[in-house]
């Protein structure tokens, strides 16, 4: 079996702070599914465009998806890298579809062009990020028999 272990290389604080920020969207969407589903009746009372229970599941879904990558981030895991690039991209794109398909009101309508930019923003950074290379190096990992580096990029 090989076993291996982690660099001792010092992880570089952007590691940290998209693992915080991960973390903290996270909660946001645990405390979203949380309040849509304690609240659902009171929602559909006041004639929301959506369905509060629906709204519930997706964001709980979101939150175990965040918590899971920012929690892989903080352990250096190969997989949390490419994962938080992936979550970000899908997550950013059902927000604009789901703006999209409930939006009811003008001032809704008229939201889509700037949320479209600020997620393509939003992705083009966390891209750009996860390509430093102080970043990658932050998530190679070492065969402990042969000491040879192997980085998760040539694992494809």
């Amino acid at each position: 079996m090989i076993e291996r272990y982690h660099n001792t290389f010092r992880r570089p604080w952007l590691v940290w702070g998209l693992s915080l920020i991960a973390l903290l969207t996270a909660v946001y969407n645990l405390l979203l599914a949380l309040d849509q589903a304690i609240n659902a009746g009171e929602y559909r009372a006041l004639g929301v465009s959506y369905p509060p229970l629906l709204r519930s599941g997706l964001a709980l879904a979101w939150g175990i998806g965040f918590a899971v990558v920012g929690i892989g981030l903080a352990r250096q895991q190969p997989w949390a890298r490419r994962g938080l690039l992936i979550l970000v991209s899908n997550y950013g794109v059902f927000g604009v579809l789901w703006l999209v398909v409930y939006a009811k009101s003008d001032f809704s309508r008229d939201r889509v062009p700037f949320q479209i930019a600020v997620t393509a923003g939003l992705i083009g950074a966390v891209a750009w990020i996860t390509r430093w290379r102080r970043v990658r190096r932050a998530f190679k990992i070492e065969d402990n028999k042969s000491g040879e580096a192997l980085d998760d990029e040539s694992q494809d």
